[in-house]
């Protein structure tokens, strides 16, 4: 269970599913029909709608539906971290960013100037209130 809030936690401050948008929709850009009609004639009366075509796409892909609601996911993440207090949210954003070098702790409690062991019990402190403030927005963190 740790894990999958760690991992919720760090897809979030990382900005990972907003990267996987982008990703999947110009994975759904790229032409996927090769035409093998060498030397044939020409279709007639055939309708081209690239950006119907590629909306239709969209709407209709699986992939790009479930990141969706994982977006969607991380809007309440927002909400619940709008309840906790500016700093702490600050730590658990150094802690779990990924874009930036991995923070050790001893970082984390030089810029907070605590110890490091008092970062850590805050940083589990909300990670047991995050966890009760998510599931009372009835999201299941296993999936």
């Amino acid at each position: 269970m740790a894990d999958k809030i760690d991992e919720l936690l760090s897809d979030y401050f990382s900005g990972k599913i907003e990267m996987q948008i982008k990703l999947r929709k110009l994975d759904l850009q790229t032409p996927l029909v090769h035409d093998e009609n060498i030397g044939g004639g020409k279709a007639q009366n055939k309708h081209v709608r690239p950006v119907d075509d590629m909306l239709i796409r969209e709407d209709e892909d699986t992939v790009l539906n479930e990141l969706y609601k994982l977006r969607d996911q991380q809007q309440m993440i927002t909400d619940v971290l709008s309840t906790f207090d500016a700093e702490l949210v600050r730590m658990v954003s150094l802690r779990y960013d990924r874009r930036k070098r991995k923070n050790e702790w001893k970082h984390i409690a030089l810029i907070f100037n605590a110890d490091e062991s008092t970062c850590r019990k805050k940083i589990r402190k909300f990670k047991k209130e995050f966890v009760n403030s998510f599931w009372k927005l009835n999201v299941p963190i296993d999936e």
